[in-house]
C-alpha cells in the first residue's frame, strides 16, 4: 500500500452504497502493467522501465492487465490474495467486485476537465486501471509498486549485484 498525492475522486459501491474515493491511472503514461489482487482488489503496477526488461518470457500486451504467464512472478498480497490478470477492483468496505460498466458513470463524470469526447473503457483490464483509497488512511491507496517474487535471481546473482553497486565506478 502506498501513500503521496494523487488526484482522488469520488465512487460509490453498486453493492453497498457506500462512498469510496480512487485514483484513475493510464498505463502508457507511466509506462506500465497492472493486476488486482483476487482478494482485496489491490493494484499492482509492473512499470516496465523498472522490471520487464529483464524478465522472460517478454510481454507481448503493454499498457494494459498483465497477461496470466507473469502471474506467478508477482508476490501474493498483503492480505494473503493473489494478483490475477482476471480479478478485478473490490469495494474497501463490503470487498465484492466492482462492476465497470456501474463505474462508469462516475469515473466519466469525474473526468470532465479531460476532452468532452473521452469515454472510459468500460473494463478492468485495459489501458487505465483503479487504484482505492484505504478508508481508515486518507491518502493511501491500495496498490503496491513492487509486485515482484523475483524468482528468476538465485543467492549468487544477488550477491554479485551487491558487490556491483559497492564498488561501482560510474556514480
Amino acid at each position: 500500500m502506498m501513500g503521496g498525492m494523487h488526484n482522488l475522486h469520488a465512487g460509490e459501491c453498486e453493492h453497498c452504497l457506500r462512498k469510496y474515493k480512487y485514483s484513475l491511472w493510464h498505463s502508457g503514461f507511466g509506462e506500465s502493467s497492472y493486476a488486482y489482487c483476487d482478494t482485496c482488489g489491490t493494484v499492482a503496477v509492473c512499470s516496465y522501465k523498472r522490471f520487464f526488461p529483464a524478465m522472460q518470457p517478454p510481454t507481448s500486451a503493454h499498457f494494459q492487465v498483465i497477461e496470466q504467464e507473469w502471474e506467478h512472478l508477482l508476490a501474493p498480497c498483503a492480505c494473503g490474495g493473489a494478483f490475477r490478470s482476471n480479478a478485478a477492483p473490490r469495494c474497501v468496505f463490503c470487498r465484492h467486485e466492482l462492476s465497470a460498466d456501474y463505474a462508469t458513470g462516475h469515473i466519466e463524470r469525474n473526468s470532465r476537465s479531460t476532452n468532452r469526447q473521452w469515454r472510459w473503457q468500460r473494463n478492468w483490464s485495459g489501458l487505465y486501471c483503479i487504484a482505492l483509497e484505504e478508508p481508515n488512511q486518507p491518502g493511501t491507496l491500495r496498490m503496491v509498486s513492487n509486485p515482484f517474487a523475483r524468482p528468476w535471481e538465485t543467492p549468487k546473482k544477488k550477491s554479485l549485484m551487491r558487490w556491483t553497486e559497492i564498488f561501482s565506478f560510474s556514480r
